[in-house]
């Protein structure tokens, strides 16, 4: 009903449009509004549906009047906010109420003369201490636990180094009672997936070598059990060898040979090292239970993966406790072979100059730690290579002289020339044993 009585603009060029827009508005006449009946209806029809005015007149409790009408009154009876809309605050005693959506920034409802703004809260005083973590809970007690365990094991393994086995092996058991009181707490509130298994295994392998340690074999065996038994230990295999020590001590033979060949299933051929002590102890347990042919399968993989002077003279033992002279022969220069992994010369300790500094640095490292493990590497196998030859030298020939002969020849073809003397001086020894002089 509005738009009925609006005139539409008379018709202009393009022109027109700009020249005349500030002299004729083509889009509403207001002047005769008032006497305008459908407007009049329009405005009384919609005023019901209008949302009340709740601001007051300043220094007034009384609201300002409804505008009725779209004169002048209209504008000076409404309050407006930046956006255009109403605003729903009220004027207190000359003290303008805030908005609500502004409440967040420290404003409140009860706002009175003499309130200051504090949007931080600055006027409640400093926040109140963070709450100090009560040693009492549960989860703490879990965690001192652990660490008295942990001081437990440490001490026996010192107790045992100091040569104190009794400690050590007390100090380990209540290690273990601790552990096993850890695990009850912890299955309480936590699952299964949270058992620090690393404790638990270095506990009871700890409690097993101590048990060794006191010679207390049963127990230590059933310790070991546990943990091989335990699929959640997932390197628990490998203790089978200190089983197999046990067995072995025991004089248990059969049963040290087949847990150490377990444990040789659980072990990767990455750890080459760790492969090789264990076949020699299967090859001793076999030479002590005359089972030499096993014997000798377990020291030739040694000799052709890793020789060492070992493994080559428990071989030659081998051959020679079942006669087989080529074998010996053939052992033997494998033994000579060994290398020694050291570049011992007593000629290279001797000064040739007058040279102070070198004359000291040559005595400080002639007697040094090296020096000295040289030495014992040297003479353990000119021991070796010594016992040998004696051993074979009546069995790989016809005559005693014979194979001695062979024995010494072969050491001067090796790097132990200057062993072949001691060879002749043995041979000559010998001699004189039999009473034959003149050789």
């Amino acid at each position: 009903k509005m738009m009925q009585n609006v005139r539409p603009a008379p018709e202009t060029n393009e022109d027109d449009l700009y020249s005349g827009y500030n002299d004729y508005n083509p889009m509403f006449d207001t002047e005769d509004l008032e006497n305008d009946v459908a407007f009049q209806q329009a405005a009384r029809t919609s005023h019901g549906r209008r949302p009340p005015v709740t601001a007051k007149i300043p220094a007034t409790s009384s609201p300002r009047p409804l505008a009725t009408g779209f004169g002048a009154g209209f504008c000076s009876a409404t309050l407006t906010s930046s956006m255009g809309r109403p605003m729903t605050g009220t004027i207190q005693d000359g003290i303008s109420r805030p908005m609500t959506a502004v409440q967040a920034a420290g404003y409140t409802k009860a706002a009175v003369r003499g309130s200051s703004f504090d949007p931080l809260g600055q006027a409640r005083g400093p926040a109140s201490p963070l709450e100090k973590k009560t040693s009492d809970s549960l989860e703490e007690k879990m965690r001192q636990l652990e660490k008295k365990v942990n001081e437990l094991v440490e001490e026996s393994c010192v107790a045992n180094s100091c040569g104190d086995l009794k400690l050590a092996l007390e100090k380990a058991k209540e290690a273990g009672r601790q552990e096993r009181e850890l695990l009850r707490q912890r299955e309480q509130i936590a699952p299964p997936e949270s058992i620090n298994l690393d404790l638990t295994y270095t506990v009871l392998l700890n409690l097993a070598s101590q048990y060794v340690a006191n010679e207390m074999y049963a127990e230590a065996l059933t310790t070991y059990q546990v943990i091989v038994k335990n699929k959640m230990f997932s390197n628990g295999g490998i203790l089978k060898v200190n089983m197999g020590n046990i067995y072995l001590k025991q004089r248990n033979y059969s049963k040290a040979i087949k847990f150490y060949r377990m444990a040789l299933d659980q072990i990767t051929s990455s750890h080459k090292q760790m492969r090789i002590k264990i076949m020699e102890n299967i090859g001793v347990a076999f030479i002590k239970t005359g089972q030499y042919v096993d014997a000798i399968a377990s020291f030739e993989e040694i000799m052709n993966i890793s020789p060492n002077l070992k493994a080559g003279f428990n071989l030659i033992l081998c051959y020679f406790a079942i006669g087989n002279g080529e074998q010996m022969k053939k052992a033997f220069k494998n033994l000579i072979e060994v290398p020694l992994e050291v570049d011992y010369v007593e000629d290279k300790y001797i000064s040739l100059n007058d040279d102070l500094h070198m004359n000291l640095l040559i005595e400080a490292i002639k007697n040094d730690s090296l020096s000295q493990i040289e030495r014992e590497r040297k003479s353990l196998a000119e021991e070796y290579i010594m016992t040998a030859a004696k051993l074979i030298a009546p069995a790989i020939e016809t005559s005693f002289a014979v194979g001695y002969d062979w024995c010494v020849d072969a050491v001067k073809a090796s790097h132990y020339v200057e062993l072949a003397n001691d060879l002749e001086i043995n041979k000559a020894t010998t001699y004189l044993r039999q009473q034959n002089f003149n050789q």
